[in-house]
C-alpha cells in the first residue's frame, strides 16, 4: 500500500471473491463479449461506515444515475513512482447516508458516511450489498475504463479471496 492510504472500510473483500467485481474488463455482455468494470465492489451490508482513504478534500456529493448517492475524494499521491505526488480520486457510490460536504477538507481515515442500496445496487440480497469503490484521474469519468485506474495503483494488493483490514490510527 502507498504511503498515507489506507483502506475504505473496515473490512475490505471483494464481493463474493469473484474476479467479475473488480476493475478492468471483467464482465460479459448477454452475447458474450466483454464489458468493463470501472472499480472494485467491497462487500458490505446496508449502513456500513466509509471512510477517507488519505488525507484530501471532497469535491463532489451527488445523488445520480447508476452510483446513487456518491462522494468523491480528492488526493494527492505518487502513484507511478516518479517523486512527483499526483491528484487522484476516490469515488465511493451505492452510499445510504453522506456526512461530508463539498470543499470539505478530510483526514485519511474520517467518517464520511454509510453503505446503502442507491442508484444501480437497489434491492440487492445480502450477499451481494456492496460498496462501488474507484480510483479516477478525473473527478468525473465516462462510460467504459476512461479516466480511471486499478485501485491497486494506490492499494498494492486486490483483496479477492482475504480480507484487507484498515490501519488502526493513533
Amino acid at each position: 500500500m502507498l504511503p498515507g492510504i489506507d483502506w475504505p472500510l473496515a473490512r475490505n473483500l471483494i464481493r463474493r471473491g469473484s474476479i467479475r467485481h473488480t476493475f478492468g474488463n471483467v464482465r460479459r455482455n448477454a452475447d458474450g463479449s466483454l464489458r468493463p468494470h470501472q472499480g472494485w465492489d467491497f462487500e458490505a451490508a446496508i449502513g456500513t461506515p466509509i471512510h477517507a482513504i488519505a488525507d484530501g478534500h471532497v469535491v463532489m456529493v451527488r445523488d445520480q444515475g447508476d452510483y446513487g448517492k456518491q462522494v468523491v475524494l480528492a488526493f494527492d499521491v505518487d502513484f507511478d513512482g516518479d517523486g512527483r505526488k499526483d491528484r487522484l480520486f476516490a469515488v465511493y457510490a451505492h452510499l445510504s447516508a453522506i456526512d461530508v460536504e463539498p470543499r470539505q477538507a478530510v483526514a485519511r481515515g474520517k467518517l464520511l458516511g454509510l453503505t446503502g442500496d442507491s442508484g444501480n445496487a437497489r434491492g440487492m440480497p445480502l450477499a451481494d450489498q456492496h460498496l462501488h469503490f474507484e480510483i479516477r484521474t478525473q473527478p468525473v469519468a465516462g462510460r467504459g475504463l476512461s479516466g480511471r485506474l486499478t485501485p491497486l495503483v494506490v492499494f498494492g494488493v486486490c483483496p479477492l479471496r482475504e480480507a484487507a483490514y484498515r490501519q488502526k490510527l493513533a
